[in-house]
This record gives C-alpha cells, structure tokens and sequence, in this order.
C-alpha cells in the first residue's frame, strides 16, 4: 500500500501550513464566544457574541477568532456583566492568510481537478464531433443506396439478400453511432455539473472569510474583589453588512376561513455562520439621517403666461390595501410610510421575534423563519376587471386578527386544489380589512371592447368625444354566478375637461365612487350570457390640447 498523502488528508494538512500577515498575536487567550443573537434590519445585522468565563483578578488579554471580516469597527462594543469587572478595551485586528506556496494545498487539489475535468471535457468534444462527422458518412451512404435502389429495380439487377444485408449492416452502424453520440452527450453534461461545482467551490475559497482572518481582541480588568471562581459574562456586539431579511407571506383560503403565514426570508453572507441564534427582525432604517441634503440655490425667473390649455391624460394609483375597520377586530393605524426602497412598516417601527432558535449558514441562500399565522372568516366574490384582464377572480376580503401587522411583500396563494399563483399584499395594520385575489374561475368567460367617436360642436365650439365599452359576459358552469364587474371613469381635475356619464345608455345602475369606479353587481345563470355597456362623454373646451 502506497505511503502517500491522499487528496484529503493532503486538504487538511495545508492548514497547519497557514501564516497570517501581518502575524497575529499567539499570547492572548483563545475564548469560545458563539453568536448567540442576530438582529436583522433591512441592509444589515448586529450581532451579539456571549462568553461565560472563569478567571482570576488581574489584567486579561482575550481573543475571539474567526469572526465576519465585514465587520464594522466602530460598531463594536464589549461589556462585562459583573461587578469589579471592566473592559479595558476592545478593537478588531485583521490579517491575511498566507498558505504554502501562496495558495491553500485545497484550491491546488480544486485547481488540478478542474484541469482534469476540462481536458475531459475537450476529449469527449473531438469524440463527438467524430461520431457526429461518421453518423453523417453513413447517412450519406444510404441516401445513395436509397437513391440507387429504384434505379436497379427498374432495370431488373440487384439482389434483394445483398440489398437487405447492405442496409441492415448501415442501420446497425447508424444505430450504434447515435448511441456513443447520446452517451458522450450524457458524460458531457455530468462533466459540465462537476466542473460548475469545482469552479463554485474554488470561488468560495476566494472569499474575505476564507482569505482574511479576523480577530476581536478584548482587554479584561478584574479587580480583586472578584472571586476566583466566579463565572463572568462577557458580550460583543457590533454590526455586519452583507444580511438582509424580507417579509413573505403564505395564504390559504379553505372553507370560508383564510388562513395568514408569515415569515422572513434571510439571506447572510457576512464570513461567519449563525448556529441555532435568537433572531429578530426589525424595520428600523438606521442608516437614515445620517448625511443632511445638499443645499442649492432656488432660482426663480418670469416668463410670459402661456395662453394655450394643454391636458394629460395620467394613470393615478389608489393604494388601498386595507378596506377599512372591521366591527370587533383590534385597533391600528393605517399605512403612513415613507416612500423609501425596503420593508413598508406602516410608519412604526416593528420589532418581530422568531418563535425559535434558528441557523443561518454563510452562504448567501435564503432561509425562511416562521414569524407568525392567523386565521379569520373571509368572504369571497367573484370580481371581473376587464380592462386589466379578461378575467372573474375570485376575491377573499377577511379581517387581519394577528397581532403583528402584515408588512409589504409577496404572498403564496393556495386554495383547497393546492397552490394556485403568487401576488403582494402591501401594508394591512391589525384589525383591518383587506382583500387578497386566489386566481380567475375556469367557468366564467370576459371579453372587452371599446368604441370612440368625436365630434366638435358648432355651436360651443367643445370638442365631445363619447366612449363606448362593451363587457361580455358567459357561464359555462352548471351554478349561478355573483359578479362584481368594475370599471373606471376617467376623473377631470380642470374646468375645461368634463367627464359625463350618459345613464341612459349604461347598462343597469352601476354604483361611482369618488375615485372614478363603477361596480355592477350582476348574476348569471348556468350556461347564461350576459352584456353590459358603459357609456361616457369626455368634453374639452375650445383650445384645449389634450396629450
């Protein structure tokens, strides 16, 4: 049996061959200080580090290796939780990993494997075009015999047992051709997932975490009024980019009762792995306010009126997550927030916990923490907006009774068949209403169309322009159907733009809110049809443009 070094036992030697530069400190004490609080905010997280330690009076030099190299130094802090214990102080020390021949005796095994791999890879390459090359030849060679083979009939020569044996020799070549072509195909592509898994492995090798090291180093002061054999807590704290947590939601619409899940989805790559942490969650933007705005001058200038009247047409988002107060449910606030990229919080800062101890590993993939889950009595309808989709949607509006609110975020949907699409909820403060969408009805059938025409009075000299949209409406369903079609009106904000609805011609008694929507509320029977027209008039007065 040979005596050589296997690659593994090679991998881990090289460590034993690391240097670091510049060198770090060797005389300090060594302490086990595991990370055992993370608090997550939007574009970062600050880290609590415990230690229970037994030592003497006297001056104390510790050491906390392997901690995130990210680390921001001003945020780091130390505290001792005993009396006649002080922090003398506390700092980061850094230093690069210096390996054997300048590189980790892993990345060369990683680096080596690699080349295999490729040179593999450009072999198998030639072979296949080889084969691809030969599979033609003998395509080619019974393209012939194809063509010959009625020319011979016709001038009655040939023998069919040579003919047959001819073409079952070339069909057997082609056949055996194609299969070394699939499994070079096939070797090809393991090859291709090896060498991605090398070439992922071997950039994680490149990272700071894995290049640098970094050390907090800690000077403890303990006076002699401290037993000996006394336990003293020690904690670091301080603050690492590189981790982000996002609200997600899973919703479940069964039997009249909707269901609410709500987690955080963190991710983490900050050089150093969370073991079974307490982790919270919080909205703060502890970034804000730091930098004051930059002033500039207000230059004010007069020009001449303009005497032309020029009118856009601009679509307005009306953001009602929730729809109001339900009777009994609990108080909140409705959203407030600041239009800023992150996590809407309503204008209040929220703080949530998870329910249990959690690992996030250093590898930037997504970990979803169970945050929190409420059920309440939802009433569904089937809504139809056809000028957004020609589709009814069947619409869950159900009271918010959990006692966290529903931050902004992506919502799973499922129904008693299973999963049936994604959407965003934004903002819901407990106590309030809501609606969420759970995916069209196969039976119901929408078609929209509109048709415009313009005229100019002679009169007045107003430009009119009536709009016709027709909504058609079918069920193919063997039970009746309760709709709620919309649809908008535009809304004039000038005096020279009037927008009229012409009741006699609009089908039914549709209801107009103050935003410019109509509702019906319309049935229709088992395999029934149904047609609805709105009819409206826009107005412009006399020199007006419209963009």
């Amino acid at each position: 049996m040979s005596n050589e070094p296997t690659a593994l036992e090679g991998v881990n030697n090289a460590h034993a061959l690391v240097q670091h530069h510049p060198a770090v400190d060797e005389t300090r004490i060594k302490i086990d200080a595991p990370v055992v609080a993370v608090t997550l905010l939007e574009d970062r997280a600050q880290v609590e580090r415990r230690a229970a330690l037994r030592l003497g009076p006297g001056r104390h030099r510790l050491a906390i290796w392997d901690v995130a190299p990210a680390l921001q130094d001003v945020s780091l802090r130390a505290s001792a939780g005993h009396a006649g214990v002080a922090v003398g102080d506390a700092r980061v020390r850094r230093a690069a990993r210096v390996e054997h021949q300048e590189r980790p005796e892993v990345a060369r095994v990683l680096e080596e494997k690699m080349e295999t791999l490729v040179t593999r890879h450009r072999e198998l390459r030639d072979d296949a075009e080889r084969v691809q090359h030969r599979a033609g030849v003998v395509a080619e060679m019974m393209q012939k015999a194809l063509q010959e083979l009625p020319e011979d009939a016709a001038w009655s020569i040939g023998d069919h047992a040579a003919w047959k044996q001819t073409f079952d020799t070339l069909s057997a070549k082609s056949r055996a051709l194609l299969k070394d072509a699939q499994n070079t195909r096939r070797e090809m592509l393991s090859l291709q997932e090896a060498a991605a898994f090398v070439v992922s492995e071997r950039r994680r090798l490149d990272h700071p975490s894995t290049r640098v090291l970094a050390i907090i180093e800690v000077d403890l002061v303990i006076d002699d009024s401290v037993a000996a054999d006394a336990t003293i807590d020690v904690l670091i704290e301080y603050t690492v980019p590189n981790a982000i947590w996002r609200p997600t939601h899973e919703a479940t619409l069964r039997d009249g009762r909707l269901q609410i899940v709500s987690k955080a989805a963190v991710w983490q790559h900050t050089g150093e792995d969370w073991n079974n942490v307490a982790l919270r969650f919080s909205t703060a933007r502890s970034a804000l306010g730091h930098e004051p705005p930059v002033l500039q001058d207000d230059v004010i200038r007069t020009q001449k009126k303009d005497q032309r009247v020029i009118v856009q047409a601009r679509e307005v988002a009306v953001s009602k997550a929730g729809l109001g107060r339900g009777e009994g449910s609990g108080s909140g606030a409705s959203s407030a927030a600041v239009d800023l990229p992150g996590v809407d919080d309503g204008g209040d800062i929220q703080n949530l916990k998870a329910k249990e101890p959690i690992s996030v590993p250093n590898t930037g993939q997504p970990v979803f923490v169970p945050l929190s889950s409420s059920t309440s009595e939802a009433k569904t309808s089937l809504v139809v907006m056809a000028e957004a989709e020609e589709k009814a949607i069947l619409k869950a509006v159900a009271v918010h009774t959990g006692a966290a609110p529903l931050l902004a975020g992506p919502v799973e949907l499922t129904r008693e068949s299973g999963p049936v699409g994604t959407t965003r909820t934004l903002f819901v403060a407990p106590g309030e209403q809501f609606a969420m969408g759970f995916g069209p009805d196969d039976d119901v059938r929408v078609r929209r169309t509109t048709e415009s025409k313009e005229v100019t009075d002679e009169v007045d000299r107003w430009r009119r322009r009536t709009l016709t949209v027709n909504i058609y409406l079918s069920n193919l369903g063997a039970d009746e159907k309760s709709l709620e079609i919309v649809e908008r009106l535009p809304v004039s904000e000038t005096e020279h733009v009037t927008v009229t609805l012409v009741a006699d011609k609009t089908s039914g008694a549709p209801v107009l809110d103050d935003d410019g929507f109509l509702r019906w509320t319309m049935s229709i029977a088992p395999r029934g049809r149904l047609r609805l027209s709105l009819v409206y008039v826009v107005a412009f007065a006399p020199g007006v443009s419209s963009g």
